[in-house]
């Protein structure tokens, strides 16, 4: 684990951006799901790695670490409003971890920033999204990563719990060719109780109610294997969809 990383979690605390002082960390992701993205980037071995979102950097610093740098690698990260976190502190941790030649920041409206990636013809092995938490801006998200990430690429969502974001993930899992590869274990109390409640109804008895049950109940998150607060994909095969395709969710 790089030195930077390493201190953070030791302390709770970083670096502000000019170094002059420090800052108690916020909203980043746990220890768990730091372990569980690098298990997924070193098992994939990409060469062009995204992040929607970046605020702090531990979730970039987890997979930079966890990057074999080579001739080509570049970590590309999001934020708009990255210079609201203490000036800019996400990017100079992983400047200060020896990071800033393959790390590219954009500071731009991530619907803006995909959409100018995809149109100029990038082609990505490894995305991780944690933007803005509302469902139609998790899915923007989601659509241009999708039409550039490599199939047999993957794509890692962040607080997949939260019920916007499962409801990405319940339309990637059911209406594209993509398969759960992993979560990092972990889902909210809620969740459980809801699988707990579904899972001894066999799947046959609660499609004859289709019609009248809400998707999730019909076939129940943990049945269809999305659980968890981190959710990864791999992408089986590009979008061959007719026009008129559609599976509720």
């Amino acid at each position: 684990m790089n030195s930077v990383l390493s201190e953070i979690l030791n302390t709770g605390e970083t670096k502000t951006a000019s170094g002059n002082g420090t800052v108690k960390i916020r909203h980043h992701i746990p220890p768990s799901e730091g372990e569980f993205l690098q298990r997924l980037v070193r098992d994939l071995d990409p060469t062009i790695s995204l992040e929607v979102g970046l605020a702090f950097g531990i979730s970039a610093l987890y997979i930079c670490d966890a990057l074999n740098i080579r001739n080509g690698t570049q970590h590309i990260t999001i934020d708009a409003y990255q210079q609201h976190w203490e000036g800019g502190t996400g990017i100079a941790n992983l400047c200060r971890a020896g990071y800033g030649d393959i790390v590219r920041l954009i500071e731009e409206q991530s619907y803006r920033a995909l959409s100018e990636l995809e149109r100029s013809g990038l082609r990505v092995d490894f995305a991780f999204i944690d933007g803005w938490h509302i469902f139609d801006f998790g899915l923007v998200d989601f659509f241009f990563i999708d039409r550039m990430l490599n199939v047999g690429g993957v794509v890692a969502f962040d607080d997949a719990d939260w019920p916007a974001i499962r409801k990405v993930c319940r339309f990637v899992k059911t209406n594209l060719a993509y398969s759960v590869v992993g979560t990092d274990g972990s889902d909210s109390p809620k969740h459980r109780l809801l699988q707990h409640l579904l899972r001894p109804i066999p799947s046959r008895i609660l499609r004859l109610f289709h019609r009248i049950l809400r998707p999730e109940i019909v076939e129940p998150n943990e049945r269809i294997g999305l659980r968890g607060r981190c959710i990864a994909f791999r992408k089986d095969a590009d979008d061959s969809r007719p026009g008129d395709y559609w599976v509720d969710f």
